[in-house]
């Protein structure tokens, strides 16, 4: 039998994939990791002075890019699959619950 919580997070994938693969990878992966992540480290640099920072606007694009491109494959992406993999595996378990128990409606 399929749990509460699986329940809830089957409804909430089932709303999150409508939005799409790509555009999940660039909110979890780029607005809600990298992003942040990047420029926390630049600014706790600068501020700390750790190895005689330099800040410089070269530095800065090169590292926002850089954060944002693996940002988006590496974390967005395989959070996306981690995601629906379990989503699937969720459904699958929900219809052999039903076929099991309900086999002539045909799940």
């Amino acid at each position: 039998m399929i749990q509460e919580r699986d329940k809830n997070f089957i409804d909430y994938w089932r709303t999150k994939r409508t939005a799409g693969r790509w555009r999940y990878s660039f909110r979890h992966g780029v607005l809600y990791f990298a992003w942040p992540v990047f420029f926390g480290s630049e600014f706790f640099r600068y501020v700390t002075n750790i190895a005689h920072y330099e800040f410089s606007m070269y530095r800065l694009v090169v590292g926002f890019t850089i954060w944002t491109f693996f940002g988006m494959l590496a974390f967005g992406l395989i959070m996306w699959w981690t995601q629906e993999r379990r989503y699937q595996n969720l459904i699958k378990k929900e219809s052999d619950y039903l076929s099991f128990f309900f086999p002539r409606l045909g799940f």
